[in-house]
């Protein structure tokens, strides 16, 4: 009888590449079963944010329901209280994940390099085109603000996710600046603050101003043209030649 000991030592190598050892199998089954369950996980966390910022922009906090955000989301209430707790802790994630869809875009700016006129023109553009085409930000935001804004105030990740925003635009006003093409005492938070305003006005007023005015304020062609007002506005404040915007065109 030939035993394994026996077997050609090419023929013992040739079988045990083919052999996974029990310890080694055990933990590869162990990890094809845990990545399927992680990734349902984050989809089911993502698919309850995603139905827990439309609940709040369109009803406030007050006005919203855990059971309309359970329907939206095809989870049952256990979810919701496995994931994030209780109803204020899935608003603060709701608003936290508003802020971070609009932190990320503004990230993908890439201004190495780029002209400081034609860097702070991008970054104006990808404010008013954001705030004019999402569809929650504004409202989230207007409603936390008839809250005192209570629960920004708890978040450390609002404020931490603004940082590198305030620190690119500070960059950009530094290089134009240096440049002699900025003023020298222009102040990137009170700068951005005022981008914010003009980006946000029509879409927080769209219905009054558009009843006022009688014309649609979502209209394509009209944000355009207002698009090209905020730049050449934003430019012409930081110009530090009086009346100069430069040839920014949007």
């Amino acid at each position: 009888m030939t035993t394994a000991s026996s077997k050609p030592a090419g023929e013992r190598r040739k079988n045990s590449a083919h052999e996974e050892p029990a310890d080694a199998a055990k933990a590869t089954k162990n990890a094809r079963q845990r990545s399927p369950g992680k990734r349902n996980a984050a989809a089911t966390r993502q698919r309850i944010l995603e139905a827990a910022m439309a609940e709040f922009a369109q009803h406030g906090y007050s006005g919203s329901r855990i059971e309309r955000i359970t329907a939206s989301a095809d989870v049952n209430v256990g979810m919701i209280y496995h994931y994030f707790g209780n109803k204020d802790d899935l608003y603060l994630a709701a608003l936290e994940a508003s802020y971070k869809i609009i932190r990320d875009r503004e990230q993908t700016l890439d201004v190495t390099g780029t002209d400081p006129r034609s860097a702070l023109a991008a970054l104006i553009e990808l404010t008013f085109d954001f705030l004019s085409t999402d569809p929650h930000f504004v409202r989230l935001i207007m409603n936390e603000n008839l809250m005192m804004g209570r629960t920004a105030q708890r978040s450390a990740t609002i404020p931490h996710m603004t940082r590198p925003l305030l620190d690119s635009l500070s960059n950009i006003l530094t290089l134009g600046q240096e440049q002699n093409i900025f003023k020298q005492n222009v102040d990137a938070e009170s700068l951005y603050i005022s981008i914010l305003g003009l980006c946000f006005i029509h879409v927080s007023n769209r219905h009054t101003l558009s009843s006022m005015f009688q014309h649609d304020f979502s209209e394509p062609q009209w944000l355009d043209q207002r698009k090209s007002i905020v730049v050449q506005t934003i430019l012409s404040f930081v110009s530090a030649i009086e009346g100069q915007s430069g040839s920014i065109s949007p």
